[in-house]
């Protein structure tokens, strides 16, 4: 594993112009945080938030195909096949043959459920700890304005 450098969000004495008028400039800004503190969580079990996503999707949409979970995710489908790899590898996820010879039904393993479930429990502490300055109305309020960019 890596050494990481640690991300300063904000820098005293540098001057940032029209960065600071960016929407965003600020969301990915405050992405490279949250990615940071997501991390140091979660490197230990080799998930990253990507990995962990997947994984939430599978459990949540049983037999969901290679395709689909590539298209929700919004990854190259040879990108979703290296992450079903590893789960399988793993005994996280299993693929199991549909009527399309081209592609599997991928279902999430007894071991995976145990994992995914662990897993949720340190990424909620993760997001607690991220978001411990906002509010529940905010935390709320920042999802919706969120998700509203990514309607547009």
């Amino acid at each position: 594993m890596s050494q990481r450098v640690h991300f300063n969000a904000r820098i005293e004495g540098v001057e940032y112009d029209v960065l600071d008028e960016l929407v965003g400039y600020a969301v990915r800004r405050a992405q490279l945080s949250i990615y940071e503190d997501f991390a140091a969580t979660m490197d230990p079990e080799e998930v990253t938030p990507q990995r962990f996503s997947a994984l939430v999707i599978v459990e949540n949409n049983p037999g969901i195909s290679q395709t689909r979970l590539a298209e929700v995710m919004g990854i190259a489908r040879s990108g979703v096949v290296a992450i079903i790899d590893t789960f399988e590898r793993k005994g996280l996820v299993e693929r199991q043959a549909s009527g399309d010879r081209r592609a599997h039904s991928l279902l999430l393993t007894k071991v995976g459920a145990r994992q995914l479930k662990r897993y949720k429990q340190a990424v909620k502490v993760h997001d607690e700890r991220i978001s411990v300055a906002l509010t529940g109305a905010e935390k709320e309020q920042l999802r919706s304005l969120l998700r509203k960019l990514c309607s547009g």
